[in-house]
This record gives C-alpha cells, structure tokens and sequence, in this order.
C-alpha cells in the first residue's frame, strides 16, 4: 500500500521535521512507498526542497497529476486525512491516524 501526500505538505507552514517524521513512520511501519502528488511543472522544485532540507529519506517517488497512483492519502482536501499543515500539534493525530490502517487495513 502506499502512502501518497499532498506536495504542498512538505513546506511551510509545515515543519520538515515533523513532515519527516510521518514519512519515516510510515515507511517503516506500514507503506510499501511514499509518494508525493506534485502540480503540473513542480517536481524538480520540490524534490530539490524536500532534497535540501533533509526530507526526502524516505520519498519513492514524486508523482505528476496526470499519474493515478492508489493508496492512502494525506492532502488539504479529499484525502483520507484532510489538514492544512504537517507540524506539532497534528502529528499525534497524523500517525495514530496512520496506525489505524496497519490495525484495521
């Protein structure tokens, strides 16, 4: 199963640390792959970001609108988990969240 993130999650207001974090855990615990759902034309600028900040650990993969890839998503609308930001005060929420899918998927 893969984790697929909205690529605007990656940047602030997010806080990388945090956005690492739930990659990690992810990648170890639950999601085959971590994919991240680029806009048209942005890939090379979020992977150089994500690349730069110390991010992209545990990325497979940055994926254009036009590739259709299925799994769990976190995004800012119509995902499984919709939020505004990755950072402190969600990432409880976020990983237990996350759990739920390795309990009852």
């Amino acid at each position: 199963m893969n984790l697929i993130i909205e690529a605007s999650l990656c940047e602030p207001p997010s806080e990388v640390s945090c956005f690492r974090d739930v990659t990690l855990y992810g990648k170890i615990y639950i999601f085959e792959d971590i994919l991240v759902q680029c806009p048209q034309g942005t890939r090379s600028i979020y992977w150089k970001w994500l690349k730069k900040h110390g991010a992209h650990d545990f990325i497979s993969q940055m994926l254009k609108p036009s590739e259709k890839e299925s799994g769990f998503n976190i995004a800012t609308k119509k995902g499984n988990i919709n939020i505004n930001k990755i950072a402190c005060e969600n990432i409880s929420f976020i990983i237990s969240s996350i759990k739920g899918i390795k309990q009852y998927g």
